[in-house]
């Protein structure tokens, strides 16, 4: 056994002697992982294609923990059998319409092959480790770098892709050349082709005719936090092997990871049923956070990261970098933030709190793109109370096979947006080149017990509406939402809610009955929710204006009074004046 870029003999002495209750479960954890990998209750070839993990990892920690040989001779079968594979990229595994010869599934193999090698390079002979190279260039590393980067052989980057899969793809890419660096000159450059792309990628700035955003607004990502933490968590796997091999960071990345760090924690709500986030988009309620234990194992460290963690992260116990890291974060000063609000005004994600403790009170907004993981939501918003998301989005993620999903999730009804004739958002955004005019956030404003957000709706829902301002004030114990609206034709506005019960803050004040309509909730394809639509006829000039609000004193009553020229709304002490002739 010797040290490696994964792991140290150090290392794995230390996890050994921890006294840390949590870590010691970690490890059992781990080592049952393997066992049942090595015994086929666990099918390697399936864990594999799923994404999980190596599997050559977690058979090497096993073996350099326990000194079992079985597990270094699993290790080398289930690297023979992939060699064998005479093409990884699978075909058809995209329905046919992936023309490449690289993809999420050859990369893992690639990685498995790379792990392998570097935890098991000193039992293998120099013919043993020249075909795993030879094999892991020809049909894994090279191929990565041919059909995502190299623009000699096929231009499909940051342009016509770049979203987390790209991401996953070249740090997958770059950790497999890592591994086997010192083995040729040209892998080791594969390696420092990973690095410039990944800082092109965090640096990436949009391309205006392609429609394509900048990748990152201030910290945050237009595909989710799920799938951004997803992406963040191979950048800094790779960047802290990067540094293992060449002592060197790929390149100067803590301000900005620091700025990904802040924002996948201010949009959390911490809850004494388990704490949740918005589940914009194609998102989960997962806790698996893992990009920011590997962001402190990195080096980049901060108490509120800590505090976040412990908050009930679950560690994957098929890694051994966040094993190593949470014995050591276990024993870390932990402190809860202070920071109440953040706005990412060009990705159009917006929060307010009053405060990070148990319970309280939480508005999330998102106004921005459509595409991909981005649903057509322009405007929504979700409020957390109490400890649930009392303000709900049903349009969370599900299996993307289901009709469900491209028949209601995807689509604005499944949003608390504002439709005109029951129509929404062009659902074409969703799958070919973004929206052109994008929805935002262009006024944002938390300062001295005055909060307010503009969302501008108008392009997403442009071919319905002129203008579609949705206003949100914050003051005292009440959020006041007043929808500005006008419209191209005379008709009917639908203002949608998704109440989690019948019992919520939320009070519709402009005078309009609601409809009720059949919605869907997490796995079921079938109508198991129902959500409301409050419908309001334009006046003469295809003017609607939606006044509500969410009362968070239950113990107060809001009034509304119409005038010719303004609207006035009372709050207990608070009073609003809205214009209604302004423009």
């Amino acid at each position: 056994m010797r040290d490696n870029i994964v792991f140290t003999l150090k290392q794995i002495e230390n996890l050994k002697n921890t006294t840390n209750p949590q870590t010691k479960e970690i490890i059992k954890s781990a080592l049952t992982l393997a066992d049942d990998l090595l015994s086929g209750k666990e099918d390697w070839r399936k864990f594999i294609s799923g994404g999980r993990g190596q599997v050559t990892e977690v058979y090497g920690f096993a073996h350099y923990f326990t000194g079992d040989e079985k597990y270094f001779i699993e290790a080398k079968k289930v690297m023979d059998e992939i060699c064998a594979i005479e093409d990884w990229f699978p075909r058809g595994a995209h329905g046919g319409s992936f023309k490449g010869r690289s993809d999420l599934i050859s990369c893992r193999r690639a990685a498995n092959i790379s792990y392998g090698y570097e935890i098991f390079k000193d039992r293998f002979t120099e013919e043993e480790k020249a075909y795993y190279v030879k094999n892991n260039l020809e049909k894994g590393i090279k191929l990565v770098f041919e059909d995502w980067v190299l623009h000699d052989t096929r231009i499909h980057a940051l342009d016509t892709m770049g979203h987390n899969f790209w991401v996953y793809l070249i740090a997958n890419g770059g950790i497999s050349a890592l591994m086997m660096a010192d083995a040729m000159p040209e892998i080791a450059e594969y390696a420092n082709l990973a690095a410039k792309s990944l800082e092109a990628w965090f640096n990436y700035e949009g391309n205006h005719i392609n429609c394509k955003p900048k990748n990152i607004d201030n910290g945050g990502y237009w595909e989710g936090i799920d799938y951004y933490n997803h992406s963040i968590y191979m950048y800094i796997i790779f960047a802290g092997l990067y540094r293992n091999r060449f002592n060197k960071k790929p390149f100067d990345d803590e301000a900005i990871l620091k700025e990904v760090a802040e924002y996948i924690i201010d949009f959390h709500y911490p809850s004494s049923f388990g704490d949740i986030k918005p589940d914009f988009g194609d998102s989960t309620y997962t806790k698996k956070q893992s990009a920011i234990v590997a962001l402190i194992q990195y080096g980049i460290d901060d108490p509120e990261y800590v505090w976040f963690l412990k908050r009930g992260f679950e560690v994957y116990t098929d890694s051994v970098m966040q094993m190593l890291a949470w014995d050591e974060i276990s024993k870390k000063e932990a402190k809860m933030p202070t920071k109440l609000s953040h706005i990412c005004p060009e990705l159009g994600w917006a929060e307010f709190r009053d405060s990070f403790e148990e319970n309280k009170t939480m508005l999330a907004i998102k106004c921005g793109d459509t595409f991909n993981h981005s649903h057509a939501d322009a405007g929504t918003f979700i409020l957390f109370r109490n400890g649930v998301a009392e303000i709900e989005d049903s349009g969370e993620a599900i299996n993307y096979s289901s009709p469900a999903y491209q028949g209601y999730y995807v689509q604005s009804r499944a949003h608390n947006v504002v439709l005109f004739e029951e129509k929404g958002q062009d659902y074409r955004d969703n799958y070919k080149d973004h929206v052109h005019v994008k929805g935002r956030i262009p006024y944002f404003k938390d300062e001295d017990g005055f909060r307010y957000a503009l969302a501008d709706i108008s392009g997403p829902m442009g071919r319905w509406f002129r203008k579609h301002h949705r206003h949100f004030l914050w003051i005292d114990n009440c959020i006041l939402i007043y929808d500005d609206i006008e419209c191209y034709d005379n008709g009917v506005c639908n203002f949608l809610i998704h109440e989690r019960s019948e019992e919520t803050c939320f009070k519709m004040l402009t005078p309009c009955e609601y409809t009720l309509k059949d919605g869907h909730r997490e796995t079921s394809t079938e109508p198991n929710c129902k959500y409301k639509s409050y419908n309001l006829n334009t006046d003469s000039d295809g003017h609607a204006k939606f006044v509500s609000m969410l009362c968070l004193d239950d113990n107060i009553k809001p009034t509304y009074e119409e005038y010719e020229t303004y609207i006035k709304v009372t709050y207990g002490e608070t009073v609003f004046y809205i214009n209604k002739t302004s423009k």
